[in-house]
C-alpha cells in the first residue's frame, strides 16, 4: 500500500529522480545528525537499502573470486555482462536486481572511521570448523584502520546470559582481536570504545536486541548503529524441533555429550582442543531462547523499548536452495520452504527482520547461512558435501556497511 511522503522525503525523492545523488547524502545526513529519528522515514529506510547494495556492488566488484563464481560459463561466446550486473544477479536476491545499472557515487564520507565495529557471533560459534569474517575483518583493519573486535560471546547458552558479555564488549573494549596474523581466539588489549556499530549475525542478532532492552541505560548513547546480519531475530523452526528433542533431556549430560549435540548439527565436524568456559555451558537455554515462542515473547514485550532508543538498525537477510547448501542442511532447508521459500537453511526472511519503525531491511542476499559469513571450511569436510567453499564476498559486504554508517552520520 503506497505511503504519504513527508516533506524531507519527497527532497529527496526528488533529488534522486534528478540523480543529484551527492546533494541526496548530503541533506540526508544533516537531517540524521540532527534527529536519529529521520530514519524511520519510510522513503530514508528504501535510500538505505538501495544505497547498501550499490556500495556493495561498487566494492565486490573488485573482489576477483566472486566475479569468477559470478560469471556464466556458456556454450557459445563470453559472458558480456558488465561486471556490476555480474555480481548484482549472483550475489543479491529480490525485485531490486536492476539496480546495478544505477550509476551513484563513491561513498561520501571519510574513510578514517573511529567508531569501532564490534561482531556479536552466532551460536556455537567458536566450535564450527571455521570463524565468522575471521579472513575479512584482519584484511579490514590492514586497509581502513578501522577497530574492529569480536565480543566473547559464549556459544552455547541463552540471550540474556550473553548480555554481560556484549556489556564488556562495549563499555569496557573487552574481546578478540581482529588483527592481521592474530589467532581468531586472540584477546585485545582492552581498550574502551567511545561509540560502536553493533553487528549481529544469526543468534548474535538477538543478543544484541536483549542487551539493549534491558540495559540501554548503561550505554550512554554509545551505540551508533545496529546491522542484523541473517539474524535469527524471530527465532529458528530449526530451533523449534531441537529443543523438542533435548527440552527434557539432563542438563550435565547434555554438556559431556557436546560432541554428539554438534554431530547432529554439522555432521563430520570433529573439534579438537579444550573448550573455554565448559562450566557456563547451558544447551538448552541456548536453544530455548531462539525458539519463535521465546522470541516472540521478547518482541511483544520490548519492541517499543527499543524502537524508542532511536538506533537505527539495519537488517541484512539471505536466501538460498536446497541444491545450494551442504548435503546435510537440504532436509532443514526443505522443510523451512513450507514456511519461506526464501530461506537461508536456518531462517526465514521473516525471522531474519525487526518489523520497528527504527529498522530498514537492507537487502536480500543470495547464499546460504554459512556462506555469507565463513570462510571456506577445510578441505578434509568440503570433500564429504558441496557448497562449503561459500565464495560470497563478506569483505564487500562489511566495508559497504562501515561506509553506509558513515555517509549516514552515524561514526565519529
Amino acid at each position: 500500500m503506497p505511503y504519504a511522503l513527508s516533506p524531507l522525503a519527497k527532497e529527496l525523492k526528488h533529488l534522486e529522480q534528478q540523480g543529484h545523488y551527492v546533494e541526496l547524502i548530503s541533506v540526508l545526513k544533516a537531517h540524521m545528525q540532527q534527529n536519529k529519528r529521520t530514519f524511520a522515514d519510510p522513503y530514508v529506510k528504501e535510500w538505505v537499502g538501495k544505497r547498501w547494495r550499490n556500495l556493495f556492488i561498487q566494492e565486490a566488484v573488485h573482489d576477483k573470486k566472486a566475479l569468477k563464481v559470478a560469471t556464466k560459463t556458456l556454450t557459445l561466446g563470453k559472458d558480456k555482462r558488465s561486471a556490476e550486473q555480474k555480481i548484482a544477479e549472483r550475489f543479491l536476491k529480490g525485485d531490486q536486481l536492476t539496480e546495478w545499472a544505477i550509476t551513484m557515487p563513491e561513498a561520501q564520507a571519510s574513510h578514517k572511521i573511529a567508531t569501532s565495529l564490534i561482531f556479536c557471533p552466532g551460536f556455537i560459534n567458536g566450535l564450527l570448523p571455521a570463524h565468522a569474517f575471521s579472513q575479512e575483518f584482519p584484511q579490514l583493519v590492514q586497509e581502513y584502520g578501522w577497530d574492529i573486535f569480536q565480543a566473547d560471546a559464549h556459544p552455547m547458552r541463552g540471550c540474556e546470559a550473553n548480555q554481560d558479555d556484549l556489556l564488556r564488549a562495549i563499555l569496557e573494549g573487552k574481546g578478540f582481536k581482529a588483527d592481521p596474523g592474530a589467532a581468531s581466539d586472540q584477546f585485545r588489549d582492552p581498550v574502551a570504545p567511545d561509540s560502536v556499530v553493533l553487528m549481529g549475525y544469526s543468534k548474535g542478532a538477538p543478543d544484541i536486541l536483549s542487551t539493549l532492552a534491558h540495559h540501554h541505560d548503561k550505554l550512554d548513547n554509545k551505540v551508533k548503529c545496529v546491522v542484523t546480519w541473517a539474524g535469527a531475530i524471530g527465532g529458528s523452526y530449526m530451533a523449534d524441533n531441537f529443543h523438542e528433542l533435548i527440552k527434557n533431556a539432563d542438563t550435565e549430560l547434555l554438556t559431556n555429550r557436546l560432541h554428539d549435540f554438534l554431530q547432529l548439527l554439522v555432521p563430520s565436524l570433529t573439534r579438537k582442543g579444550p573448550l573455554r568456559r565448559l562450566s557456563e555451558y547451558d544447551i538448552k537455554a541456548g536453544v530455548e531462547s531462539l525458539t519463535t515462542k521465546a522470541r516472540a515473547e521478547f518482541f511483544k514485550q520490548y519492541h517499543g523499548v527499543i524502537d524508542e532508543l532511536n538506533i537505527p538498525i539495519i537488517n541484512i537477510t539471505a536466501a538460498t536452495t536446497a541444491l545450494e547448501v551442504p548435503t546435510f542442511q537440504m532436509a532443514d532447508c526443505l522443510g523451512l520452504t513450507r514456511y519461506d521459500g526464501n530461506n537461508d537453511m536456518q531462517v526465514t526472511q521473516e525471522q531474519a527482520k525487526l518489523k520497528i519503525p527504527m529498522a530498514a531491511h537492507a537487502a536480500m542476499l543470495h547464499g546460504h547461512h554459512w556462506d555469507i559469513s565463513y570462510p571456506p571450511f577445510p578441505r578434509a569436510i568440503r570433500m564429504t558435501s558441496p557448497n562449503l567453499d561459500h565464495p560470497f564476498p563478506r569483505k564487500a559486504a562489511v566495508t559497504a556497511i562501515m561506509k553506509l554508517v558513515a555517509e549516514l552520520g552515524l561514526t565519529d
